[in-house]
């Protein structure tokens, strides 16, 4: 017996070792691509207090992640799972890395009967694809949390990401509840270099379009690129201003006009002479039109540009060449002026998230490990080892993201992707986003391009 106790002693120090080393990351976004980890490890203090739910657990619970093994965000969620076998011994944990195939996999193994108690992914996306499989959890989010005294699951998490999930039930075709743990929030704003902001003698982000431009001008006379974007976020652009100005229900009724006439509104004038003054006066970086992911972060983080509207993933995405000393800045879309006032309050915003598996035979076993992934412990070594925004309150979070944090807690509603401009995602792939570019490179007048958008979107739809 002192042999096998020795033994297990030893296992269990080299599989806390093993799950420490380092790797490499990716970042956490609806088009997420591999990058270098940050220099660190990951070495848990005394283990998390298990609930008092936790008595008695035993059987095996099956876990599927939706990070690759090589990823931070892999090497926490594997600590994590280590403490919680350490409290609960009696469980066993089947932990499968998929990466972002899990979207593709995850609904043929459920409707097979595949034992999958606990899921990861985008539930905006997620939950409507397999919402005949969902465990619906409020029961659950009153039983203590790990790790935080005397608070319920939900009130160890943060509200705003705990109302956004609940309000993905109904559109998803289920009763309202929630059905998600969020996990690994994210925001998109703009991000910038602050020493580049500095040299131009700019210290505080702008708040409203006519600040927005002066401080263009500054950056460009400091020689000095001031907005630069890409292929895989040219869409943030064009919806950010547009929400701004008018709301993200309003940008919804304007993609989906099959008639044509919202896109000679005053305000899409108004944006596209924006746009080509943008151009004449050289606050658009001179390789915009050819800039191919991840080229424009790259020279956001080497000087060349000084603003990129993006996640906040992004910090990650590219520490590797930013380095630990990298002085990051965001701020929301700038107020656009002449608007109807209802995109003041807007920020795109959400999480992945956690979701179980209503046919699972461990439930109770399977929302304690969930405890334990969303626990402030092991929120806290996320934002250490990937620079995520914790999920848990109370929590600080990453240096590079303080300023997305008071965004993010003052957001008043939730703007989809893109802020609406992808809710017709053929038509904005196919028309919006190349005409856009149109008017971007200066090929088009901002009379041409009210002519042109409105002539496409009848001819769109003319042809469903």
């Amino acid at each position: 017996m002192q042999r096998n106790k020795i033994f297990s002693i030893l296992l269990t120090v080299m599989m806390i070792f093993l799950a420490v080393g380092c790797s490499n990351s990716k970042s956490n976004n609806p088009e997420v691509t591999e990058s270098p980890a940050p220099a660190a490890t990951t070495e848990p203090t005394s283990a998390a207090e298990p609930s008092p739910d936790a008595v008695g657990l035993e059987g095996k619970v099956v876990f599927w992640s939706m990070w690759s093994d090589t990823e931070p965000q892999a090497k926490v969620i594997k600590v994590a799972v280590d403490e919680f076998k350490a409290a609960n011994p009696k469980v066993a944990v089947d932990l499968k890395f998929t990466g972002r195939d899990i979207r593709k996999l995850i609904k043929p193994a459920l409707d097979g009967g595949e034992q999958i108690d606990i899921f990861e992914d985008d539930p905006s996306v997620t939950m409507a694809i397999v919402k005949d499989h969902l465990l619906k959890l409020d029961e659950y989010l009153a039983t203590p949390s790990v790790g935080m005294e005397g608070k319920s699951l939900q009130d160890s998490l943060m509200p705003s990401l705990m109302d956004w999930t609940k309000s993905l039930s109904v559109t998803a075709g289920l009763e309202e509840g929630h059905y998600a743990i969020p996990q690994q929030p994210f925001a998109v704003l703009f991000f910038y270099n602050k020493e580049v902001f500095e040299k131009a003698g700019i210290t505080t982000p702008p708040s409203s379009w006519e600040q927005f431009m002066e401080y263009c001008e500054l950056i460009k006379k400091s020689g000095v690129a001031p907005i630069t974007f890409d292929d895989a976020y040219r869409d943030l652009f064009i919806g950010g201003y547009l929400s701004s100005a008018m709301g993200n229900e309003w940008v919804d009724a304007l993609v989906n006009d099959k008639t044509g006439e919202m896109w000679k509104d005053p305000i899409i004038l108004q944006f596209a002479k924006d746009m080509v003054m943008m151009k004449e006066k050289g606050y658009f970086s001179s390789k915009l039109a050819g800039s191919k992911y991840p080229a424009a972060q790259q020279d956001l983080v080497f000087g060349q540009s000084a603003a990129y509207l993006n996640g906040t993933w992004l910090p990650n995405e590219v520490s590797a060449t930013a380095g630990p000393d990298f002085k990051w800045g965001s701020f929301q879309f700038p107020t656009v002026p002449n608007g109807n006032g209802k995109g003041q309050n807007e920020l795109t915003f959400g999480a992945q998230a956690l979701m179980l598996n209503k046919n699972s035979s461990n439930k109770e076993a399977a929302i304690e490990l969930v405890k334990y992934l969303v626990s402030q412990k092991t929120q806290a070594e996320m934002v250490k080892q990937a620079q995520a925004i914790p999920v848990s309150i109370d929590t600080e979070w990453p240096a590079a993201l303080a300023e997305a944090e008071a965004a993010i807690n003052n957001a008043k509603v939730n703007a989809p992707w893109g802020y609406g401009i992808n809710n017709s995602a053929d038509f904005s792939k196919g028309v919006i986003v190349p005409v856009f570019m149109e008017l971007a490179a200066g090929k088009l007048t901002a009379d041409a391009y009210v002519n042109k958008m409105s002539a496409e979107a009848k001819k769109f739809y003319g042809t469903k």
